[in-house]
């Protein structure tokens, strides 16, 4: 097989396992907001004063003109050291670790979006979701969910090398694309993060300002 024909072979399945993490990331998100969203709804209700706290720290959190250089870059950091965590908890060889930042971040959303629905209503914090959360999330979130698809095939390519290590004395090298990973969370997670960042560094706040104030 010629090198052309091998490289969009490789190509094919990496998108391939990319959109089926996509498609896993999404229920995963879908369901823990629901759920998180719910329990923290119905805790803060029967906490009224704690509510309050909470909205006034979130619109005090929010930057104003002068701070939205600040805000992306601490946006961006942030969010660039979770995905390039997620790449070194692959390399540990214990399977589904590299989840755990995606599902609190998850879970977090749903945090937020619980104490709007008791301080504003459930239209309040479907307006927070659409305003606030939608317009950044829907690339930050999709940008981790290629960190943990790529994540994932760092950790099963190391797993099963340590395998066939132990199990073969004729060791055979891992199968791992180490180059085609690399130029996937280059080319794919650190620009859509950064688009993220700049959409959540200067946007999102005066959006958001729109529901809290």
């Amino acid at each position: 097989m010629s090198g052309g024909k091998q490289m969009k072979k490789r190509l094919k399945y990496h998108l391939n396992v990319i959109g089926h993490y996509l498609l896993i990331g999404w229920l995963i998100f879908i369901v823990m907001t629901i759920l998180v969203g719910l329990l923290s709804y119905i805790v803060m209700k029967s906490n009224p004063h704690f509510v309050r706290g909470l909205m006034s720290g979130l619109s005090a959190k929010f930057p104003g003109a002068t701070d939205n250089w600040h805000a992306f870059w601490a946006i961006l950091l942030n969010n660039e050291r979770v995905t390039f965590t997620m790449m070194l908890v692959g390399m540990i060889p214990i399977p589904f670790l590299y989840w755990i930042s995606y599902v609190v971040t998850c879970a977090s959303v749903g945090l937020v979006l619980g104490i709007y629905a008791a301080k504003l209503g459930i239209s309040g914090a479907f307006g927070a979701f659409v305003l606030g959360i939608l317009p950044h999330g829907i690339f930050e979130m999709s940008a981790m969910i290629v960190a943990v698809a790529l994540a994932a095939q760092v950790n099963k390519a190391l797993r099963q090398s340590i395998k066939r290590f132990f199990a073969n004395p004729h060791y055979e090298k891992s199968p791992l694309d180490a180059k085609s990973i690399a130029v996937q969370y280059v080319a794919i997670v650190v620009p859509v993060i950064a688009f993220a960042a700049i959409i959540e560094g200067f946007i999102t706040p005066v959006l958001l300002r729109l529901i809290v104030h």
